[in-house]
């Protein structure tokens, strides 16, 4: 009898706090949030002579992991929801998350190394790692710790929210919008956060499309899914072009100022590699069309998936190249 007392008291506690995981990792992801938010407010500050290499390999690397985690996501949510418990999926979006991490890690080294240079008027150490961009950075870490423990839920199946994962996907988009040292102006935030959403989107759905769903011996699936893709697809590319037009606008202070610019090139630079992967984009939506009326071999969309990728992975890299020509 006691032990059957004892039993039904210790389930209690544990469907209590079963209970209340999920209001607890929501109410963490909101602390993430607000700190991501934070580091938006916070005064940009610069070492008197920070180290290239390491600032562009944390922003590179940075843009690489927010697109396959974050794109991973939405593949989940959006296009197929079935698939996640598949491995290559769940592998990718643990790829991206260790990717962030170490931006965060080099991003924040930087800063410290930064610091050593110059003379007396260099800022020490914990003034620039509470300024952007370090704030952001160490945001950046808080964030994918977070993120680690509602991955593992999710890939164990153990019931993990979706309004955290729509959380997190906000909050580490918000740390790439805070990681630059300039000034921000509320207009410029915004068309930021959605920019990157939607490149993640797409870049981070190809991705997934790639390693999880072309290898299947099986095309039904990619059939399948092709179609849910392919207007995720078409909803960023028109975000993208709205989002960086203005916000190209907005920096350089009209279109005159910027086409006269080095901001203006590199801009120019990332625009072209776009206009090829819209290229291939238009491959595959004809790949689509044709299955409508027969068969199409899957080497095909392979062929034109592997040029967007290839093709969005040099963007990634000029978007770093764009960021320092925007300081």
């Amino acid at each position: 009898m006691t032990n059957l007392v004892f039993r039904h008291a210790g389930s209690g506690i544990g469907s209590g706090e079963a209970q209340r995981a999920p209001a607890i990792r929501l109410a963490t992801c909101v602390g993430c949030a607000s700190l991501a938010a934070l580091a938006v407010l916070r005064p940009g500050v610069l070492p008197s002579a920070p180290v290239p290499v390491l600032t562009d390999t944390a922003r590179v690397t940075g843009y690489a992991g927010v697109a396959l985690f974050v794109g991973t996501l939405g593949f989940w949510l959006l296009v197929w929801p079935s698939g996640r418990s598949d491995r290559n999926l769940i592998r990718l979006a643990w790829l991206g998350l260790g990717l962030v991490a170490l931006s965060g890690l080099v991003g924040v080294a930087t800063t410290m190394v930064g610091a050593g240079f110059g003379a007396e008027a260099v800022p020490t150490a914990s003034t620039l790692l509470f300024a952007r961009p370090a704030i952001a950075m160490l945001a950046r870490l808080v964030i994918c710790a977070v993120a680690l423990m509602w991955l593992r839920d999710l890939a164990r199946g153990r019931g993990a929210s979706g309004a955290v994962g729509v959380m997190l996907v906000l909050s580490l988009a918000m740390t790439v919008v805070a990681a630059r040292p300039g000034h921000l102006e509320v207009p410029a935030i915004a068309l930021t956060e959605l920019h990157v959403l939607a490149s993640a989107g797409w870049v981070g759905g190809l991705a997934a499309l790639a390693v999880a769903v072309v290898p299947r011996p099986d095309p039904i699936v990619l059939h399948g899914i092709l179609g849910s893709f392919s207007w995720l697809a078409i909803a960023c590319v028109t975000t993208l072009a709205l989002t960086g037009t203005a916000h190209a606008l907005l920096h350089a202070g009209g279109f005159q100022p910027l086409i006269t610019s080095a901001y203006g090139a590199a801009l120019f630079a990332k625009l072209l590699a776009i206009a090829g992967m819209l290229g291939a984009a238009t491959g595959s939506q004809a790949y689509v069309r044709r299955l409508q009326s027969r068969p199409a071999p899957v080497q095909l969309i392979a062929l034109f998936i592997g040029a967007e990728l290839a093709l969005g992975a040099a963007t990634l890299v000029l978007t770093a190249a764009l960021a320092r020509a925007a300081t």
